[in-house]
């Protein structure tokens, strides 16, 4: 919850910096990162139980680039390169937010 929390922030900072007319909000960071979670919380369900490797998660964490590039196409008039730009932006913080995670833990 405390690295949702990091990504959460993480986002909604870069949703302030890249979006000057305001569209996005808030809850749109929240959507952005939770949606994502809760998809890779179902896939390491299904890793788990039929008995896949691990790496096979690694599919499941590019909800973290598909789920906000899917709702901006649909919620915005951006360009692509704004968008695909975005949604490696909410990639990349996850990222970030886990490796804080395991430096703090470590």
């Amino acid at each position: 919850m405390i690295q949702l929390a990091i990504c959460v922030c993480l986002v909604w900072c870069l949703i302030k910096l890249i979006d000057k007319d305001e569209v996005l909000d808030g809850f749109t960071a929240i959507a952005f990162v939770l949606v994502p979670a809760f998809i890779l919380f179902g896939g390491s369900l299904l890793v788990s139980q039929f008995g896949l490797p691990i790496q096979a998660l690694l599919i499941f964490e590019l909800a973290y680039f598909f789920v906000p590039l899917v709702m901006l196409k649909i919620m915005t008039q951006f360009s692509w390169m704004k968008i695909i730009g975005f949604s490696f932006a909410v990639l990349v913080a996850n990222f970030v937010s886990q490796i804080v995670i395991r430096l703090l833990l470590a």
